[in-house]
């Protein structure tokens, strides 16, 4: 069976890593489309509080996330979607997304946004007006880049990992997949 998609590149990261003010400088600077996974399967009409972070049901965002994909990405652009390689469960357990998800994506590069945990913390709460757990979001983006590693491993694609202040390689490895 072929592969669905040839064209999106995934970026990853925990809540208020600041990926999407990366993605948007990223596919500004290389003219390319940012899609937010979140937005694609409609994470909005999933959970009335959009700010709330347990994914109730992770196969069938998923499987919305893939839907969406489809009707989203067309052949003849170049993709960075934002993401995430775990998430938390209804519980508020770091969970794994399905290596499926990322067999199904097909990405042509992973890459990974990490930080300072307090900086994290302090960013993501003034956002969303909430409390976070600085041992969670540790052990998330822990588990983000464990899991990131072992993804690039196992689908044999190159993962390029920077932070909020220095994703010059990440930028370097996109330039060279969409010149």
């Amino acid at each position: 069976m072929s592969a669905l998609f040839t064209n999106i590149s995934f970026i990853g990261g925990i809540h208020g890593v600041g990926k999407s003010t990366i993605c948007y400088d990223l596919c500004d600077r290389l003219a390319i489309e940012y899609l937010s996974a979140s937005a694609v399967l409609k994470w909005t009409d999933l959970n009335a509080d959009a700010k709330n972070k347990k994914v109730e049901d992770i196969s069938l965002t998923q499987d919305r996330l893939i839907a969406g994909l489809i009707n989203a990405v067309r052949k003849e652009s170049h993709y960075l979607l934002d993401g995430h390689y775990c998430l938390f469960d209804k519980d508020g357990k770091v969970t794994r997304v399905p290596f499926e998800t990322f067999e199904a994506i097909n990405p042509r590069s992973l890459h990974l946004i990490i930080g300072h945990i307090d900086e994290i913390k302090s960013r993501i709460e003034a956002r969303d007006k909430r409390s976070y757990d600085y041992e969670m979001l540790k052990e998330m983006q822990e588990q983000e880049i464990a899991y990131a590693k072992e993804l690039s491993e196992r689908l044999k694609v190159k993962l390029s990992i920077g932070q909020e202040s220095n994703y010059s390689e990440i930028y370097d490895d996109l330039e060279q997949l969409t010149s």
